[in-house]
């Protein structure tokens, strides 16, 4: 898993809502089920159409049912749940960067990257920026 490539997708989300982007937590997992995660919309209707990039800029819109939680993609970054909540164990020893304005959102992808079924883990805010983490590393941010 290229964690170029996963910044760069998270950076393109981030340009691509504009003004009403809400921001994104994904999650790059083989194994979904054994991750802390339970649905925030398990009503809505989940979109089927455009490339990941697309359906991920779409969804992170705030007027948008999907937009909150975390994203679910296989390590090929296909989509396999959307809009999960997602709550990691606290990691003892693990301290986020304190230059970083951090939300939930980044503390969740910093301790949830620790976990053995989670690949790379990764965030964009409009405030922060975009981080991505592997092992409970902040391994690339922009």
């Amino acid at each position: 898993m290229p964690i170029d490539f996963l910044l760069e997708l998270l950076e393109d989300v981030r340009r691509g809502a504009g003004h009403s982007f809400s921001g994104i937590g994904v999650l790059v997992s083989d194994d979904p089920d054994g991750l802390p995660i339970v649905p925030l919309r398990p009503l809505a209707s989940t979109p089927t159409f455009g490339s990941t990039r697309e359906l991920l800029i779409a969804v992170s819109n705030k007027a948008h049912e999907l937009h909150d939680g975390f994203h679910i993609m296989s390590s090929d970054l296909c989509i396999v749940r959307f809009s999960q909540y997602f709550s990691p164990s606290i990691v003892p020893g693990l301290v986020a960067d304190p230059a970083r304005r951090r939300g939930g959102r980044y503390m969740a992808a910093m301790f949830g990257s620790t976990l053995r079924n989670v690949v790379v883990s990764g965030v964009a805010s409009a405030d922060y920026g975009v981080a991505v983490f592997e092992g409970g590393r902040e391994v690339r941010a922009a």
